[in-house]
């Protein structure tokens, strides 16, 4: 036999959730509204629709490398910050402020068309956390939650800061109090992209 057998041994298998701390990941195809089993769309306490946005970690170096990681968005103002930012990361924003000007929701279905051909294939780095709860049945999870995340140019130090001290001040090894200002003062810059 071309493997050898084990008597004992450990095996990964079920569920990889990606590790704490910063990935470089890609967004896939398949930004759509989020399906229970049945097929019936998912919406939040709310009433809000929900949306899933697929991410994979994409780094070799990466112990999480190839492990998906789905991102819900809501279609409420948290939601549509959350997809605005994954443009303004990848630097699609300023394309898609100039194809959709004025008060259009991302959510719009024209604008979601959009979303849904050009996000997929763009690189961000983000960092997540780990979180166990407990579901209905009273088992224990683990939910994978993204706590930050910036572009992919943001490896190198901007402002002198690197991007773990600009999101996160408080932390060890920050080196100013204003680092979160500086971050908010970031510009969003694209490049014409035609819709």
């Amino acid at each position: 036999m071309r493997a050898e057998a084990n008597e004992r041994g450990t095996i990964e298998s079920g569920f990889k959730r990606a590790e704490d701390g910063w990935h470089v990941v890609r967004f896939l195809e398949g930004i759509e509204e989020l399906k229970n089993k049945e097929g019936e769309l998912v919406v939040n306490k709310g009433g809000d629709q929900l949306w899933k946005v697929p991410l994979v970690v994409d780094d070799d170096a990466d112990i999480s490398h190839e492990t998906e990681i789905d991102s819900i968005a809501a279609e409420n103002a948290k939601g549509e910050q959350l997809i605005s930012d994954f443009l303004g990361a990848t630097g699609l924003y300023a394309a898609f402020a100039k194809a959709f000007p004025g008060d259009v929701s991302v959510f719009e279905s024209k604008c979601m068309g959009k979303v849904k051909t050009k996000l997929p294939g763009q690189f961000i780095r983000i960092k997540t956390k780990q979180n166990t709860y407990k579901d209905k049945a009273g088992n224990e999870q683990i939910a994978v939650n993204i706590i930050g995340f910036g572009k992919m140019s943001d490896t190198v130090e901007t402002l002198g800061l690197t991007l773990e001290e600009m999101l996160f001040p408080g932390k060890a090894g920050a080196k100013s109090g204003a680092a979160k200002k500086e971050a908010k003062k970031a510009v969003v810059v694209a490049e014409d992209e035609e819709f």
